[in-house]
């Protein structure tokens, strides 16, 4: 259950499993491979979904990586059969079936990852040019009119303060408007070196955001 997520709404979070990615951050590691034994019944979805009509307004759909799977369109159409708006949150690496859902008005709200400046993107994912249909996703979801919003996660291991101001400025310039900056968390995440530094948001960044995009926040 959430108020964060679907902002708005309140809204319970699906989680898929497959993602190609294998950033040094990630909060659910596990959901990476598909099939594994953290699988929930579909049976007990539907029961959920059924019980709780009229109660909660939307459902997100996060991850793992939703569109990396061909039946995500079918799952959103199900879901809205229910009288239910739908969410998705992504990395943006496959634009084509992010632009395919956002054209065929499965999705009312998309929140989309921005892993750093392209030039740190591989490094992050552990994956040869991630950035480039990423920058597609992003100009799209910009232009197509949907509500949507933008966040970094920020670690200094990861991301410099000069490629996170870079970031923002980029998205900014782009036409991006809804922004949020997020804090390194360690909860899930294999990494130990991340694990065991702390991490503070860097004040000048956050001023720069307040000033680049008309909604900002941090987490």
């Amino acid at each position: 259950m959430t108020l964060i997520d679907f902002p708005g709404h309140l809204a319970a979070v699906l989680f898929t499993q497959g993602c190609p990615w294998k950033c040094r951050y990630c909060q659910n590691p596990s959901l990476r491979q598909v099939n594994t034994d953290e699988a929930v019944k579909w049976e007990d979805i539907e029961t959920f979904l059924r019980d709780r009509v009229g109660y909660l307004e939307g459902i997100v759909i996060s991850g793992g990586e939703p569109t990396v799977h061909k039946s995500l369109p079918d799952l959103l159409r199900w879901i809205r059969d229910f009288g239910y708006k739908t969410a998705i949150h992504t990395n943006g690496f496959y634009y084509d079936k992010i632009k395919s859902i956002i054209h065929s008005k499965l999705v009312d709200y998309i929140a989309m990852d921005v892993k750093g400046s392209p030039r740190s993107y591989d490094a992050i994912t552990h994956c040869n040019n991630s950035c480039l249909p990423v920058s597609r996703s992003i100009r799209y979801i910009i232009s197509s009119g949907i509500e949507y919003e933008f966040r970094t996660t920020w670690h200094p291991a990861l991301l410099t303060e000069k490629d996170l101001v870079h970031t923002m400025k980029a998205l900014s310039s782009a036409g991006g408007e809804r922004y949020y900056l997020q804090n390194f968390r360690s909860e899930g995440v294999e990494d130990s070196e991340l694990v065991t530094s702390k991490t503070v948001l860097p004040e000048e960044a956050v001023e720069i955001g307040k000033q680049l995009f008309p909604v900002f926040g941090t987490r």
